[in-house]
């Protein structure tokens, strides 16, 4: 479940949980405007990640909101909340052909 949020200081926070948001991570991770990345680990087995949350400034909350929606066709509250992300189309395999 993907959550967008704003935290106590203003920010702005992207909180990305499971494996299914993990194309969110891999397009988002390197854009430059992140402050920093919050990552939170299983109590049990410090190697597991639970979620990966990005922090920004507010100044790009529009920006990020439309990537979000183009891209993955998430869309949130005004005021922030948490959005399903729809599962992956599988990618349509090339028909094979028998030549004779």
């Amino acid at each position: 479940m993907t959550t967008l949020s704003t935290n106590q200081t203003g920010e702005l926070c992207l909180t990305l949980r499971g494996e299914g948001e993990n194309r969110i991570l891999t397009t988002l991770r390197r854009w430059p405007h992140w402050q920093r990345v919050a990552i939170e680990r299983d109590p049990a087995d410090a190697n597991r990640c639970l979620a990966v949350t990005l922090i920004a400034a507010p100044a790009f909350e529009s920006t990020i909101r439309e990537i979000l929606k183009r891209s993955f066709n998430l869309t949130f509250p005004e005021a922030g909340g948490t959005s399903e992300l729809a599962a992956e189309e599988p990618v349509p395999g090339r028909a094979s052909r028998k030549r004779r």
